[in-house]
């Protein structure tokens, strides 16, 4: 075997943002430049937190500036060329691909009465119950179903038994998400709600699993076979592949010429990237690099999902501190990182006041080798400005409340 060709790991960081979108920007966003941006991450995850906009929405922001978020919607909900569904934990992903999620959704099916009955309190009617009310009625929202709790409520995952069954179908791909009111699902049967365009048919099983690894390549560029199981994680989109299997798959796609691989410096472990991307790679290698201005980045992000990678490639920390006890927060609540050109160099920490219409910034960070200068502070004063627009504020106000908020 022809040893393969070692490369740096600056090149495998600023291939990865590449192909994440991060260098180009269009003049005004289009619901097109929108739909395009998902496609190219695979998925995008949905969240609920809202101190700022939610993550799916900002996701998308860090690469394309401001747009109009009821295209998103549109896409997903009207046009159905987006669906709900599990792949990175809840994400938008393009329907096209529907057909590769569907033996995930029959393992869901399997245990679906299991896990009602171990959520719901052993009453698995109650899937039938939901299911009817649904084909006489239509699309349905939890809040459409009566419950009397008895007791105080035990926190989030303390639902009601017509959640549970509703969360259950739909993992199941028997419902699917019809729409969102106030962020709250609507749920509909798949049937009324896959156009006929899309392929239901299911893939072999090395056809689904190569598909997920080449989707993996195409949205990270370099990866190794760790990295597939972390962007498309195993609880949502049960790839039943180790690591070792994933090799296997690796060395299969080089053989036919679909994939290249690659040596870099300070790891054992070889990188695998998409046959079409091996000659960008030396171009980058040998300087064809520009990202310019400063980006803020939900730690949702899809280049922060692989916090080791993150670790690996910019010497950076994501520090998602949104679900630790408030004495144990270095940042505070809800943090966003800081990207400039090819490396994470900080992080804010926002929250909008929507009565005020404020952008308070109630902190920045910078990493303790970066020291900014009058370029850096231009370029984050602009991205800041672009920040509050995005979320409807009219001011913004910053801080420097360290070491720590609440």
């Amino acid at each position: 075997m022809i040893s393969a060709v070692r490369i740096s790991k600056k090149v495998v960081r600023r291939l990865m943002l590449e192909k994440q979108g991060f260098n180009k920007r269009p003049n005004a966003v289009t619901k097109n430049d929108i739909y395009n941006t998902v496609e190219r991450l695979g998925c995008v995850q949905i969240d609920t937190i809202n101190v700022v906009e939610r993550a799916h929405y900002l996701t998308l922001w860090s690469r394309l500036d401001t747009y109009d978020k009821k295209l998103l919607h549109e896409l997903a909900y009207k046009d159905r060329l987006l669906f709900e569904h599990w792949a990175h934990a809840a994400s938008y992903i393009p329907l096209r691909d529907y057909r590769y999620y569907i033996r995930s959704m029959k393992n869901r099916r399997d245990k679906m009465e299991e896990n009602v009955k171990k959520w719901g309190g052993g009453d698995t009617s109650i899937l039938e119950q939901v299911l009817e009310r649904i084909r006489q009625e239509g699309p349905l929202g939890t809040k459409d179903f009566e419950h009397s709790r008895k007791g105080p409520s035990k926190g989030w995952w303390d639902w009601k038994p017509a959640k549970i069954a509703l969360e259950a179908l739909y993992g199941a791909g028997i419902l699917l998400i019809s729409h969102r009111e106030n962020f709250q699902r609507f749920y509909n049967l798949a049937e009324r709600i896959l156009p006929s365009w899309v392929d239901t048919s299911e893939p072999t099983e090395e056809e689904r699993i190569q598909f997920f690894v080449l989707r993996t390549m195409g949205c990270l560029g370099l990866i190794k076979a760790s990295n597939i199981r972390k962007y498309y994680l195993p609880w949502s989109m049960s790839l039943r592949r180790t690591s070792r299997q994933l090799q296997v798959t690796l060395n299969k796609l080089v053989e036919e010429n679909r994939a290249a691989r690659f040596d870099v410096e300070g790891d054992t472990k070889p990188y695998y990237c998409l046959i079409e991307d091996a000659g960008r790679i030396q171009e980058i290698e040998e300087g064809d690099f520009k990202l310019n201005g400063v980006r803020f980045l939900t730690n949702f992000d899809n280049v922060l999902w692989n916090r080791d990678r993150v670790k690996e490639l910019f010497d950076y920390e994501v520090k998602l501190e949104t679900y630790i006890p408030k004495e144990k927060r270095k940042y505070g609540y809800y943090n966003l990182p800081i990207l400039k050109g090819d490396h994470l160099i900080g992080r804010i920490v926002p929250k909008m006041d929507r009565k005020s219409r404020t952008m308070i910034i109630h902190s920045v960070w910078h990493e303790p080798w970066f020291k900014p200068d009058e370029t850096f502070e231009n370029a984050f004063n602009e991205a800041m400005e672009s920040f509050a627009r995005f979320n409807g504020a009219d001011n913004v106000e910053i801080r420097e409340e360290k070491p720590r908020i609440g």
